[in-house]
């Protein structure tokens, strides 16, 4: 048992979940291979921050369908206090507003799918669980923590967004003990604001202005500077006419602030590190990897700023040149922990202030996630903690990075894993993200792709145009492109697989969730022979439905002026311009073409994608007669997020595919409708 698992398992009236994740059986009813319970259980610790003065350490966990926080004592590891806020409330993230406060950013989280959360709450507590106070609210107001300020012991800084002032950012102390504002009034005057920026020491240094027109191209971007104690425009002196600018962080001196852009690339653009110099006014670019975004900046167990990473494999450091040479001794520190975990990502987390003590965090395609203490005066390391225990590292397999040309000759980048010591003939599932448009997916540990690689089965991840990591220009190629080129990208690359000889053209399915959901059915709509069975999961089913408003909270939205048109501004540049020229390519409206066995599975209190999806494919399946599988969850939202639920779901999966695509499935007979829930 790790340090922290058997600390926090002692206290079982904070968080009693510890104990019971690291209880979970080891056996399994299939020899050699990982359990479910296991692959898809939760995480003993999802992110941990030192304190500013390194006595205590700030955690997220998992437990049911929260994510709780605790606080550990780091001499005696003795958990000290713990947090929680209800079901399906998430702390989202945390900062140290002192040594004896922490400050938590918690959200309503509707299932395992939803990245985007619901709009949170600002709440602060002692770290001996005392003086627990929401400090701010999002009924009428949004927020940005901009600095913690942890010399402050009664104040954070943040932006506050209200509706009163148009969504136009207002810079403010928040009081971490009653939650009273203290309006600072020092930024830029621009009717357009829409973010703020603090520098090291908590001062406002930047400001950033976006005014939106009728599409999402039409954007037009305004920068600020606070240069010698004035605020002053900057010319970005761009070659595109919409950039994107993403801040990044300040040198130690806060006289040079970096952030990310493409505004130097008019096409085929790739967000670079840029560093604007305060003293020189220049603009200089130092890191832009060859095919995929930067990610962030690499930063030293001492806080400083030592270079950049971009990822589409494991992790590609880069070192800035002059960093090196100023700071040498940091340098040799950080090239060693990168060193020491050679087939791993290495970063840093959280430094103290003093820069004696940071926590380090591991991780890669065969390495869930483990933390760190790094002791930096006595060059000491100590495990901390693994997020998921329990999980045999060297059952893993690797997943390796491909690139596949489509057939206009884009070339996309794509993610392959097999089962341990297999390369060919293999029988594949073409797992499909979600989004579409900005995520990704990305190298490192993936429980889907080694819960299958451990039952015999390769899986192929594609980041068809669309997808995020790959700048501005190839995320736009997949605007309009539903069942179109984003759709030809998918059956490109299983055409690869097929003639590289990895895969059976017998033995492909094809499984996504979200936006995956609709490429799973669009996949056996428009390609009915190269796919013999299909999972849809919490997919967007019925695009006429979709682009009218189908009651998700994001259609939802359009009771405001700017909720219409920000629903009309996304649809109308990046779906479709109506809803009937959206039927061509809606699945439901076209089942009669499918071929393959199905599997629907949805959570029946899913407010992303309604489960109205689910159903509406289900009666036009019904209509034809056309045999499926149905799962549905009733306290599940937008993907499944109890561990139970999570394990039927996985199972069920494995079952099909066995059938259809597994050792024996040449003599299986056709599936028959099943229902869990109506």
């Amino acid at each position: 048992m790790n340090r922290i698992a058997r600390r926090i398992a002692s206290r079982t009236t904070v968080i009693a979940f510890f104990a019971l994740t690291l209880a979970v059986s080891v056996s399994s009813s299939v020899a050699d291979t990982l359990p479910a319970e296991q692959i898809f259980g939760k995480s003993l610790v999802k992110n941990m921050k030192l304190s500013p003065d390194g006595e205590h350490v700030a955690l997220t966990y998992e437990e049911g369908s929260e994510v709780k926080l605790a606080v550990m004592e780091l001499a005696s590891q003795d958990i000290v206090s713990g947090f929680e806020f209800g079901g399906n409330m998430h702390v989202l993230n945390f900062w140290w507003g002192s040594n004896s406060r922490v400050v938590m950013s918690v959200g309503e989280v509707t299932g395992n799918l939803d990245n985007l959360g619901r709009p949170g709450a600002l709440y602060a507590a002692n770290i001996d669980g005392t003086r627990r106070q929401q400090i701010f609210g999002s009924n009428l107001s949004g927020y940005q923590v901009l600095h913690p300020l942890p010399d402050d012991d009664e104040n954070i800084l943040i932006a506050r967004y209200h509706f009163a002032d148009d969504g136009e950012p207002k810079g403010n102390l928040l009081n971490m003990f009653d939650g009273e504002l203290d309006f600072l009034g020092d930024q830029p005057v621009d009717p357009d604001m829409r973010g703020l920026v603090a520098d090291n020491d908590g001062e406002l240094r930047g400001a950033i202005a976006v005014k939106m027109g009728d599409t999402l191209d039409d954007v037009e971007l305004r920068l600020y500077a606070k240069i010698n104690g004035e605020w002053e425009s900057l010319d970005l002196d761009s070659d595109r006419r919409r950039p994107n600018v993403n801040f990044l962080g300040f040198s130690a001196d806060n006289e040079q602030v970096y952030f990310a852009s493409n505004h130097d690339m008019p096409t085929g653009d790739r967000m670079g590190v840029f560093r604007f110099d305060f003293n020189t006014r220049q603009i200089e670019l130092l890191y832009r990897h060859d095919i995929v975004d930067v990610q962030g900046l690499l930063r030293t167990p001492r806080g400083k700023v030592m270079g950049a990473w971009a990822s589409f494999g494991p992790a590609d450091y880069s070192l800035f040149d002059e960093q090196v040479e100023a700071l040498p001794e940091d340098a040799r520190m950080l090239a060693g922990l990168l060193n020491a975990f050679p087939n791993d990502n290495v970063f840093v987390t959280s430094s103290t202030e003093d820069g004696s003590l940071a926590t380090i965090y591991v991780t890669g395609d065969r390495n869930p996630g483990e933390f760190y203490l790094f002791n930096t005066e006595d060059m000491e390391l100590a495990f901390l903690s693994a997020s998921f225990p329990n999980i045999d590292k060297d059952a893993l397999v690797p997943m390796e990075p491909v690139r596949i040309e489509a057939r206009d000759g884009l070339v996309l980048n794509a993610f392959l894993t097999r089962p341990a010591g297999e390369k060919e003939n293999l029988p594949l599932i073409l797992n499909v993200h979600g989004g579409p448009f900005g995520p990704y997916d990305r190298w490192g540990f993936n429980p889907e792709a080694q819960f299958f690689a451990q039952h015999g089965y390769a899986t192929l991840q594609v980041n068809f145009r669309g997808s995020g990591n790959r700048g501005t220009d190839f995320q736009q190629a997949g605007w309009r492109e539903w069942g179109g080129k984003m759709q030809d990208d998918l059956t490109d690359s299983v055409q690869w697989a097929i003639d590289e000889g990895i895969v059976d053209p017998d033995r492909v399915c094809i499984y996504g969730g979200s936006y995956g959901g609709y490429a799973t059915l669009m996949g056996v709509v428009k390609t009915p022979d190269l796919y013999q069975c299909a999972v849809g999961y919490v997919g967007v089913y019925d695009l006429v439905w979709f682009r009218e408003g189908d009651g998700s909270d994001f259609s939802m939205n359009r009771s405001s002026h700017e909720g219409r048109r920000n629903f009309e501004r996304f649809m109308g540049s990046a779906v479709g311009e109506d809803a009937e020229s959206l039927r061509p390519v809606s699945p439901v409206h076209h089942v009669d073409r499918i071929k393959a066995d199905l599997f629907i599975v949805h959570g029946a209190s899913d407010v992303r994608v309604p489960v109205g999806h689910a159903h509406r494919l289900r009666d036009a399946l019904d209509e034809i007669g056309k045999d499926y599988e149905w799962m549905i969850k009733e306290k599940e939202g937008h993907g499944f997020y109890d561990v139970g639920n999570r394990v039927d779901l996985y199972t069920a999966m494995l079952e099909f595919f066995d059938r259809h695509i597994g050792q024996e499935s040449g003599n299986d007979e056709s599936s028959s409708s099943s229902s869990e829930a109506p």
